[in-house]
């Protein structure tokens, strides 16, 4: 008896136990269910609320990104009869203008800016550079060279590039181990920066076979800021004094280029041929960014760029 009295104590403390737990669980469970509802609801707000910030930082960068020209429809295009054209900002690759930019063109004079390129990195600038006899009979007495001089590869760049010298593009030549050796240089280097469309024949773009394109161009130019600046800083002047390194005697050399007294003029290089015609690379300061017109073909080249300068002022509002 007494050990079904025992057994059934237990029993009904067993039943006991399971029904206080069971009304437990029924307290327990709307709280848990509660609290996983809250984790669900922040987790879903906690993407919401990424997705905000990912949102609000993308408009952040949106707005702090400068803003590009907007432009004026009821001023019409400029005439410029030109073969090939391009006028765009330096900093953001904005296209205010463009004619025909991967239309090859004779370069003339506008290759010796390659021409810079390959004395600055494969030559020096401080090497010493002697004109002789061949180089002063090139076509064209630009520069003043007389055969025996010396001058360091700087100022003969100088010379160069302010006056167009053939001499001097020939005497780079002769230093470095003849034209062929020097072109080869030249295309060497046109592939690497990514001048699809053109090819050099020469040192000072004599050979009316150097062709480009404007869109060729205009990758050189920043090739030519990112890596050696110097060459455009050197265009800038109106004019220098220059003096062999073999001789007492110093002159003036001016710089040809037109636009040079242009205040906001940055830097450039003319180039003309029978053929060619005018071309023309120029940087200005421009409102709100640095700027460039690139010129192939044209009747008159400086008239064309200031008429391009004088649109652009018009025809967009800088913002």
């Amino acid at each position: 008896m007494m050990n079904l009295r025992w057994q059934a104590l237990a029993l009904i403390a067993l039943i006991l136990i399971s029904v206080t737990l069971t009304k437990t669980g029924e307290k327990i469970s709307p709280t848990t269910q509660k609290v996983e509802a809250n984790i669900s609801s922040a987790e879903s707000g906690s993407i919401r609320t990424g997705a905000n910030i990912s949102f609000e930082k993308n408009q952040s960068v949106e707005s702090n990104a400068p803003l590009l020209p907007k432009r004026k429809w009821e001023i019409l295009d400029p005439t410029i009869k030109s073969e090939a054209i391009i006028f765009s900002s330096l900093e953001n690759g904005f296209s205010f203008f463009s004619t025909n930019p991967e239309k090859q063109w004779r370069t003339a004079s506008l290759a010796k800016l390659l021409t810079a390129v390959i004395v600055t990195e494969e030559i020096g600038l401080n090497k010493k550079i002697p004109v002789s006899r061949t180089a002063i009979t090139t076509d064209g007495e630009a520069g003043g060279l007389k055969s025996g001089e010396v001058y360091t590869a700087r100022d003969m760049l100088k010379i160069m590039l302010l006056t167009s010298s053939n001499d001097a593009a020939a005497a780079f030549e002769e230093y470095i181990g003849g034209r062929s050796y020097f072109v080869k240089l030249m295309n060497d280097k046109a592939a690497t920066i990514g001048l699809t469309k053109s090819i050099f024949y020469d040192a000072a773009g004599y050979d009316d076979n150097n062709v480009s394109t404007a869109a060729d161009l205009l990758k050189l130019t920043k090739y030519i800021l990112e890596n050696d600046p110097d060459i455009f800083n050197w265009t800038r002047l109106q004019s220098f004094i220059v003096q062999p390194t073999n001789d007492a005697e110093n002159r003036t050399i001016l710089n040809i280029d037109p636009l040079a007294s242009n205040s906001g003029f940055l830097g450039g290089k003319t180039g003309t041929s029978p053929l060619a015609k005018e071309n023309l690379i120029a940087l200005f300061a421009g409102e709100k960014s640095r700027e460039i017109i690139i010129i192939l073909g044209s009747a008159d080249r400086v008239k064309d760029a200031e008429t391009l300068l004088k649109w652009g002022e018009i025809a967009y509002e800088k913002q």
